[in-house]
Order: C-alpha cells, then sequence, then structure tokens
C-alpha cells in the first residue's frame, strides 16, 4: 500500500520543535522503500531519524538488534501503539531525509510490518538498551549528567562519525567537529554592554555582590576576591572545599590551566609544555585566543594544497582545504590535513591517517573521490556535490589567510577614568578637567607617556597629526601586545559641554575601562554609565598615595554575557606599586578585551563579518563546474550516482596520531559534586576536557603529568601531578567496551602512565610491620625484602594512590601514618615503578609544596633556591646551619625553567642534589624552619636590592666624580693658556 503526501515548506528549514507536527498526520507503520546509496546518506539519516525520536520521545529500533535487548515490545504482524509510533516517527524522519537527498516535492513511503527495516545496518545509531554492566561504560541514549538532553540532542547532527580517525588540532577544532558553544542567531535591538543595567526589559538584578569599590548592578557580574576555582579533579582542594550550588558556577574561576588550553598540536616547533604541576606553573597567563588560526599559515601555505568552495542551501559558504604531509618516510606513513569552514560555524582543523581510507596507500587517486572521502570521514554533513575547486591564484590563499586569522587580536585600546573623592557617575567622571598626583602616578606606572604628534605605533583611533584628541597620551606594549589608553584627563576639555562627548567618544566606545578611585570615592556601579561598548569595568583604588608604602585593590565587573576570565582577583588582595601587579593589570585587561570579543554581540558580529568573507570568495573565486555527464544526472534526481559503490568504514590505523582524538564522557566535578558531560580530547602533548554544550575548556594537563589510571565500578579513575584524581566514563553507542578500551590504548600510547593494581596486605597484629616506608606523596621509598609488602609485590618506587578507597592525595602525611598503625588489613591501589625502578611522577620536583596543599606556589625561577632538607639523616641539609642555609639562598642552582628538557632536569648538578637526598630522606621542614628560611631569603633579598642601589649610586658617584674632574683639568688648562698669551703680551 502506497502513500504519497505532498509538503510545501522546505522540511529542511523547520525547527525541530516543529518537526513533531508532521506525526499525527502519519499513524500507520511506514518504512522507505528507497536505500541508502552511500553511506554518509545513511550516517546522516540515522542522526536525523535518532533526533527526531528523541524530541517525539518514541524509542528507536535498530536494525539487527532483538526487541527485547532494547526494551521496546516485540515486532511481528500485529504492533501495538507503542510499536507504531515508534516505527512512525522513525519512517516520519526517514521520509524528511529521502526529501532533503532528493530535492523533490514528493516523498513515496511503503507500509510495513516491522522496524527493523527502517534503518541499515550501517547507519551507525546506537542502540536504546540499558546501561551496560562493564564499569566506566555509558551508552550514548542514557546520558546522566546536568545538561538537559534537549541541549544535548541538539549538537547530534554535528557529532563526528569517526572521532578516533579524526586528529583535532586545537580546542576550537573539537568545540566545531562535536558542534559545541553558542550558535549566532543574529543580532537583536536589545541594549548591550553598560545600556543593559538601564534597558526595562532586563529582568536580571545581578549577583548582590559589592564591596567599598563596587556596587551591585543589573545585568553585570561582580569579582570581589573571592570567587572559588572550579576544578573537576579530585584532591585536597576540592575535598575541603563546601560544595556550592550550580547556579553559583556562573562567577567561578577557571583553573589557569584550563584557561591557557590552545593549541593540542603543536605545529609551529614551539615547545609548549611544562615539567612542574600545575600548581607550579604562573598564574598571570594570557587567555589564549583561536591560535590555531595560523594552520593554514603554518601547514598550507608553500605546499601543494588544494582548495575547494561551494554554497549550501543550508550551510551557506563552505571552504575546505586539503594537503598531504609525509610524516614518516621510512616507513611510507602520511596524512591528510584539512581545514573545513563553514559559514558562522568555528573552524574544523584536522589530520586524518591515509591508512584509514579505502584506497590502498601509495596508489593515485583522483581529487574529487579523495575530496568526498575525507568528507565523509570528518564531517558528511556537507554535501560534496556543492563544492568545486577554486581558481588557481595567490588572491585566494590570501583572503583565506585573513578569514582564518580575523579573531587575533594584538592591539587594544582601553579607556581610564578619575573618580575622585566623593564621585560615582560618569558625567562626574568625565569633567574632572585636571589630573590628580596619585593619578599621575599610577599612569606613570601603567604605561609610558607619548607624544601623540608623530606618533608611529599603534594609534587607538587617536589624532597623531593635529593634536586634536590631545597632546599626549599613555601607550603600553606587553608580550606583543600593544595597548592605547584613553585617559579622560588627558582628552579635550570641553567647559560649555557638560557630557564632555570629545572624551566619551573615545572612552564610551572601548570594550575595558578602568575607573581609578581615590580615597574617599564612592562605590561604582556601571549602570551609571550609558554605552553599548563598554562592557567590563576593572576598578582600582589607591591607598597612602603618592608615598614608599603606596597600595592599589582591584575589583571587576563584566557584563553577564561576558565569560569569566583571569587571573583572578586575589582574596582580599592589597598589590604593591611593582613589576608583578603591572604583568597582572595588563593580562586582566587584555583577557578582559579577549573575553567581550567571545560574547554574544562581538561573536554573532564576527560571525557575520565572516560569512560575508566566505560568500564573496565562493561567489568570485570558485572555479568551473566539471561535466560529470550520467553521474551527475543521477547525483541531481535519483540522490547518487548508479555506478557509486557502497563506501566501507574506514580503517583503523596503527600510528600515533599528534592531534586531539576524541570520546564523549560523563565526569565528575568534585568542586560542586555534580556529573557534566564532556568531549575528552586526548592528545600527544595534552589532554583536555570540554563542558557540553558551551565548549569551555574545564580541564587541561599535559599527557607527561599522567601517572596511571585505575578502571572501576563508578569509572575510569585518571591520576595525574601528585595523585589527583579525574573520574570519568564513557559513552558507548554499542553498550561494549569498545569504547573504554580505545581511550585506555591511547593513554598507553601518549603518555608514561601504567594501570593501577590493587593490593591487600593482613597482618595478625597490629605491631606487626608492614615492611615498606612511604612518602607524603605516596610513593614506596624503601621495602623490607621478604617480608609482608615485597610478597605483595611491592617494590621501591611504588607508587600509592588510594589506601582503602581513599585517594592520597586528600591525606596528609599524618593521616597516611595513622591508618596504617591502626589497620590490620589495608588494601592499597598501586602503580608500578617505570622500567629504570624509579617511581612515575607527574611533577619533576619531589619537594612540591602542592602535596601538602600549599597554594602560595613559588615561581619556577625561585624553585631550585629551595634546599631540599631532610628529616631522617643529620648530615643533610635540613640540620645545617643557619649559615649554610644562607650560602645555599646566596648560590643556588641552576633554575628549573618551564620548559626545561630531560637532558637539562638530568644534569650532574641535579643527580649530585639527589644522591644528597635520596627518596628516603626527601621530607618537608616543619613550619617553624619553614618560616625561619622563608624570613632569612625575605632579608637577603632586601639586602640584595639594598646593595644593588648603593652600588648604582656608587656607580653614578664616580661618573659625577671624573666629569668633574674633566672639566677641572680643563679648567686648568685653559687657565695656563691664558696665563701665556698675557705673558707674550
Amino acid at each position: 500500500m502506497f502513500h504519497i503526501f505532498r509538503v510545501s515548506p522546505p522540511l529542511h528549514s523547520w525547527p525541530l520543535e516543529h518537526s513533531s507536527l508532521l506525526s499525527p498526520h502519519l499513524h500507520l507503520p511506514l518504512k522507505c522503500e528507497c536505500p541508502m546509496s552511500s553511506t554518509t546518506s545513511s550516517v546522516r539519516s540515522a542522526n536525523r531519524t535518532r533526533s527526531l525520536c528523541h524530541h517525539l520521545h518514541q524509542p528507536l529500533l535498530i536494525s539487527g538488534s532483538s526487541p527485547s535487548s532494547s526494551g521496546s515490545p516485540p515486532v511481528g504482524g500485529s504492533m501495538d501503539e507503542g510499536s507504531s509510533a515508534s516505527t512512525s516517527s522513525s519512517a516520519t524522519a526517514r521520509a524528511l531525509d529521502m526529501f532533503n537527498r532528493r530535492g523533490s516535492v514528493l516523498a513515496v513511503v511503503i507500509a510495513g510490518n516491522t522496524a527493523a527495516d527502517v534503518l541499515p545496518p550501517s547507519a551507525g545509531v546506537p542502540s536504546t538498551s540499558a546501561v551496560s554492566s562493564t564499569s566506566g561504560v555509558i551508552s550514548a541514549d542514557q546520558p546522566s549528567s546536568t545538561n538537559s538532553d534537549n541541549d544535548m540532542e541538539l549538537f547530534n547532527e554535528w557529532k563526528p562519525p569517526y572521532p578516533r580517525l579524526t586528529a583535532y588540532q586545537d580546542c576550537l577544532s573539537v568545540a566545531a567537529g562535536w558542534g559545541l558553544g553558542a550558535h549566532p542567531n543574529g543580532l537583536d535591538d536589545k541594549p548591550t554592554g553598560a545600556s543593559q543595567a538601564q534597558s526595562p526589559s532586563e529582568d536580571d538584578s545581578g549577583d548582590g555582590k559589592c564591596n567599598e569599590l563596587l556596587a551591585s548592578c543589573p545585568a553585570f557580574r561582580n569579582e570581589l576576591g573571592w570567587e572559588p576555582t572550579r576544578r573537576l579533579a579530585l584532591s585536597r582542594h576540592t575535598f575541603d572545599m563546601a560544595h556550592t550550588d550550580a547556579h553559583e558556577c556562573e562567577t567561578w574561576m577557571r583553573e589557569h590551566s584550563a584557561s591557557e588550553a590552545g593549541i593540542l598540536e603543536d605545529v609551529s616547533n614551539v615547545y609548549l609544555g611544562g615539567r612542574l604541576c600545575a600548581a607550579r606553573q604562573p598564574k598571570t597567563v594570557i587567555e589564549p585566543q583561536d591560535i590555531g588560526s595560523y594552520y593554514y599559515r603554518h601547514c598550507f601555505i608553500s605546499k601543494n594544497h588544494i582548495e575547494y568552495l561551494g554554497m549550501d542551501d543550508i550551510l551557506g559558504p563552505i571552504s575546505v582545504s586539503m594537503v598531504r604531509e609525509i610524516v614518516d618516510r621510512k616507513e611510507s606513513y602520511s596524512i591528510y590535513r584539512m581545514i573545513i569552514r563553514i559559514s558562522d560555524q568555528k573552524t574544523i582543523r584536522v589530520a586524518i591517517p591515509e591508512e584509514a581510507l579505502s584506497t590502498p596507500e601509495g596508489t593515485d587517486r583522483a581529487t574529487r573521490p579523495l575530496m568526498r572521502e575525507l568528507l565523509e570521514i570528518v564531517c558528511p554533513k556537507i554535501s560534496f556535490g556543492t563544492l568545486r575547486p577554486s581558481i588557481q591564484s595567490p588572491r585566494v590563499e590570501e583572503l583565506i589567510m585573513k578569514i582564518d586569522e580575523q579573531p587575533i587580536y594584538t592591539r587594544y585600546k582601553v579607556g581610564i577614568m578619575l573618580c575622585k573623592n566623593g564621585q560615582s557617575t560618569e558625567e562626574q567622571m568625565y569633567n574632572n578637567e585636571e589630573s590628580t598626583p596619585s593619578f599621575d602616578e599610577f599612569l606613570d606606572f601603567l604605561g609610558q607617556k607619548v607624544t601623540l604628534k608623530g606618533f608611529e605605533q599603534y594609534k587607538g583611533g587617536l589624532d597623531t597629526r593635529g593634536d586634536t584628541t590631545g597632546t599626549h597620551s599613555i601607550y603600553s606594549e606587553y608580550q606583543a601586545h600593544e595597548i592605547m589608553f584613553h585617559v579622560s584627563t588627558l582628552l579635550p576639555f570641553t567647559p560649555s559641554n557638560r557630557q564632555q562627548l570629545s572624551r566619551k567618544r573615545h572612552i564610551g566606545n572601548d570594550m575595558v575601562t578602568i575607573v581609578f578611585q581615590e580615597p574617599g570615592a564612592l562605590p561604582f556601579s556601571p549602570i551609571t554609565v550609558r554605552s553599548h561598548f563598554q562592557h567590563v569595568f576593572i576598578i582600582v583604588r589607591v591607598h597612602n598615595e603618592c608615598s614608599e608604602n603606596v597600595t592599589y585593590s582591584v575589583a571587576v565587573s563584566r557584563s553577564k554575557d561576558v565569560p569569566p576570565f583571569g587571573p583572578p582577583v586575589p582574596k582580599g588582595a592589597c598589590f604593591s606599586k611593582c613589576a608583578e601587579f603591572h604583568d597582572w593589570l595588563l593580562t586582566k585587561i587584555i583577557n578582559a578585551e579577549n573575553a567581550v570579543h567571545r560574547s554574544k554581540k562581538f561573536a554573532t558580529m564576527a560571525a557575520r563579518t565572516r560569512r560575508e568573507a566566505l560568500r564573496d570568495l565562493v561567489e568570485n573565486y570558485v572555479g568551473p563546474h566539471q561535466n560529470e555527464g550520467a553521474s551527475k544526472i543521477a547525483s541531481r534526481f535519483l540522490g547518487g550516482s548508479v555506478k557509486r559503490k557502497e563506501r566501507h568504514n574506514p580503517k583503523p590505523t596503527n600510528h600515533v596520531l599528534r592531534g586531539a582524538l576524541t570520546w564523549l564522557v560523563d565526569v565528575h566535578d568534585y568542586s560542586t559534586n555534580q556529573r557534566v558531560s564532556c568531549v575528552l580530547g586526548v592528545a600527544q602533548d595534552w589532554i583536555v576536557l570540554l563542558e557540553r554544550p558551551s565548549g569551555t575548556v574545564l580541564f587541561s594537563t599535559p599527557t607527561h603529568s599522567i601517572i596511571g589510571w585505575a578502571n572501576s565500578d563508578t569509572g575510569l579513575k585518571l591520576y595525574y601531578d601528585h595523585g589527583d584524581q579525574l573520574l570519568l566514563r564513557c559513552y558507548s553507542e554499542t553498550c561494549t567496551d569498545s569504547e573504554l578500551n580505545e581511550l585506555i590504548r591511547r593513554l598507553e600510547n601518549v603518555t608514561k602512565g601504567d594501570e593501577a593494581k590493587e593490593v591487600v596486605l593482613r597482618r595478625l597484629k597490629t605491631t606487626d610491620n608492614w615492611g615498606f616506608h612511604v612518602q607524603d606523596e605516596g610513593v614506596v621509598t624503601d621495602v623490607d625484602m621478604y617480608q609482608l609488602a615485597w610478597k605483595a609485590g611491592i617494590r621501591q618506587g611504588s607508587r600509592i594512590v588510594e589506601m582503602d578507597s581513599m585517594p592520597i592525595s586528600t591525606l596528609s602525611f599524618d593521616k597516611i601514618c595513622d591508618q596504617l598503625a591502626v589497620s590490620e588489613c589495608v588494601r592499597l591501589l598501586m602503580i608500578s615503578p617505570s622500567s629504570d625502578g624509579s617511581p612515575r611522577r607527574g611533577c619533576e620536583d619531589p619537594n612540591c609544596p602542592a602535596v601538602k596543599g600549599i597554594e602560595q606556589m613559588l615561581t619556577p625561577d625561585a624553585f631550585a633556591k629551595q634546599p631540599i632538607t631532610s628529616n631522617n639523616r643529620p648530615n643533610v641539609l635540613s640540620s645545617a646551619s643557619v649559615h649554610d642555609n644562607m650560602c645555599t639562598l646566596l648560590n643556588p642552582p641552576k633554575c628549573l625553567n618551564r620548559a626545561q628538557s630531560d637532558e637539562q632536569l638530568r644534569s650532574p648538578l641535579m643527580d649530585e642534589l639527589n644522591r644528597k637526598a635520596p627518596l628516603s630522606a626527601r621530607e618537608s621542614t616543619n613550619e617553624r624552619e619553614s618560616s625561619e628560611l622563608v624570613r632569612i631569603q625575605t632579608h637577603l633579598e632586601r639586602t640584595v636590592q639594598e646593595k644593588r642601589a648603593l652600588e648604582m649610586l656608587a656607580q653614578q658617584l664616580r661618573k659625577q666624580l671624573i666629569q668633574e674632574r674633566q672639566a677641572h683639568d680643563n679648567t686648568k688648562r685653559e687657565m695656563e693658556r691664558l696665563k701665556k698669551l698675557h705673558e707674550k703680551k
């Protein structure tokens, strides 16, 4: 029986919620007659069917799976309501897919009795069976996280079909490949920036946080200095902290390692990793922009690459770049690098191994079949029929490079407003005609005062010819970034204009504004400012101005659309006028403006600019369409070529790809005590976690910090740094261990970690010896041969990560000793030592203060100045005199830098220090000794500074003395010459 129905509007343009309107009109069990002609269409149809079935809340039956396994009623000649509805909804999606592929207004559907024929086995749609009993595996249709199911299903269309063959180059490419991040929906008429606080339609009352610097404001979020840091892993930080409600996470700060994450595969030969743990890395870091934009410049320009352009009816203008790169000539191993640019979507930058393709390696292939197969692996949503080769012109490369590097910003213009005693409003600050000594002191500290006329650096919109915007301004350069400050008191003042438009036309158009408050100023509120562009206000209040003890307190207010940015404001911080505060403030300014560019308004504007640039590229630089004859006609009218063969699944690769392979996982957030759906990216150098659906990087660590993992009933535990634990579970499309096994295999290839093994020790009475010694970090320093621990397999260099289900990273050394002292039976989770017998370490510092949970870390340069001490042996540094410690501080060993190589880390100097203080003797000093050393170090640093100042003064006096002696000698010679002339006369 045939059912023919007519659909007027194009169904692909319907919102997902409107698709359910079709289901009441189709109550009969339906199935499609026309078979799928390619795997691409099958996957596309499967994704659409799955999304539609989820929206209709109907079960989805998969071909080849028994009804009992999916929990649905049996399918037979007579069907009940549930089975009929399921088949109907599946057939509806099938009909919609057939309509989209054929381009016809008629869809012919044939009645059927079973739902097993709805989708072919090659569609690859996951089963809806219950969660697998295997640990660490979750069914793909059973997400157990705080994210809503609707939000997750919205991104199923963008799920990569082969995530283990697609190596992503950066975090933004991972987000684009999985469809994460906010999609620009166009600009609306609502006010933005500071004017949003005064909008009558704004129902957000603010976060209620305020202090003497900053008042609470509608539609704004304040950062006052006690914002917690969101840490996914279990450590002392998350173990001791009180859990907070999920809705309060909006103002939380990310770990600096997560904020810094960007590039996952380095192609510029720049070492990006660090050898110390995350707690020892610098906290003041510039959060990366889309640094992957240079991927085209590094890997495509000056190489023989291919460009394809096209206009898709749904996705808009599309540009695809592809280049073949030989990685290893000896093994004949090559990869294909691709860049996919899709209108408003983020750019996808990937690498695919050549051995994954269906054609044998080393054979010559035509360009179009090769590009078609690569797109089917990376992004099958793109219809290859819309793409054509671009014309051969250097202009094409120039335009593509400009489109890719559009999000890179290195120049910033920032406003500075003076707020005097009793002032708080915008109008009062604009009408401060003259500066003050404290304000001038702050400006001199912030940057360099430059003369605008003839200034050749970044101008920031100021006049450098006619002095119409003032004669001077403040300019600063910091880490290859240029900042021009628009200072209110240096801009022209108009006595007759109360609004001071000549000043506001510059400061009011800046995204970031610094409000400098003098003592007695009222708390600032963004509601007093009228501007659509001012999104972030950094309030700086001076204390003890114009003195040696001058300090500054800081608070930040940002629009609710602007994501949080670092570096965080320390709790109760009062910065002194030093280089540390200078770097912190400039970094905060740069990160603030970069965060504004990620807000909805500016992201939509950038997407529109990118879309128009791609449209211009497609319309003006696409090559002529190739005449494909019968295959072209068959593709247009029949949905595919009649001679086209069914594509087989890609072959797995045996090589280790340097980019990030991805998994869909469920992660336990220990800081908020909730489970979060994330995308896990494991590259050769980095491991990252991106939150769904926002695409925000929540976690990042280098692969060399991974010390091991354990597969438990609760999920896969990943141990890194000092034993910090990350708990995650893989989503499985097959309800098997395949996803988890591939993840473990990937960890074995890119890390030096090992799987943890459980050891159970029992003793007859508590007075018996366990037979091993352990360090603070859980490292076994000594094992008695043929005793209890030795017989159980514990060896020197083994690492304990859990003791009686309690992570070592959450226990102090005293708690470890107490637990071992009172227990007659102890269960240990051990990670075996390396092949050379040394313990596996995620941090090269064996005495890292992070083991004790100390927040105030030394910088990597100051780390080597600390003596390695011990409490066990009297002949080591801990028992040395204060004079010996002072000598050690005055003559420090070579500094340990972030990018130090293994050869430097294993230098003879480090080996000598290790021999002086072996593992069994490396213990931290007690509080008294630590405070004494800190006091001595502070005194020495102050003495060294005074000594340098005196040496500089003495050098200046020597120069003056030499000049005076020369002047005296010249005067003496001149007098003698005059005397001789007088005698001659």
